[in-house]
């Protein structure tokens, strides 16, 4: 048995007992603190690779999930912001569509992402 994932799993559970005892004992929420305000200081943002949401004209429609459906689903529930039943759905009722109005690049990136874990996409 490999040990490192014990002791990963020991470490992330010590994260969380510290982080519940310092906001029960000194009132400090760190999921309210902004980390990336202080970390912005040091780097700069390349706005080139910020993708900003705008309406478009096109809509994306899953036509195969693939051979690993978890992975597509974990994808999918990154790039959208969707629950776990919600792309459950998706992914199990192909085809099925899980984006509509997106510009052509977020349609273009989205696609990409998704094909690359096993899915078929189409851009309608």
């Amino acid at each position: 048995m490999n040990m490192h994932f014990f002791y990963a799993a020991i470490a992330l559970m010590l994260i969380i007992i510290c982080k519940e005892f310092i906001k029960k004992r000194y009132g400090f929420d760190s999921d309210k603190f902004d980390i990336g305000a202080f970390f912005h200081r040091f780097k700069p943002i390349n706005k080139s690779m910020v993708i900003k949401r705008t309406s478009g004209k096109n809509n994306l429609i899953m036509v195969d999930a693939g051979e690993n459906k978890a992975t597509v689903m974990a994808t999918l529930r990154q790039i959208t912001g969707i629950d776990y039943r919600t792309a459950k759905q998706i992914v199990d009722t192909v085809p099925s569509q899980f984006l509509a109005n997106i510009s052509d690049k977020e349609a273009d990136l989205t696609k990409k992402a998704l094909e690359f874990v096993g899915a078929k996409i189409e851009i309608r």
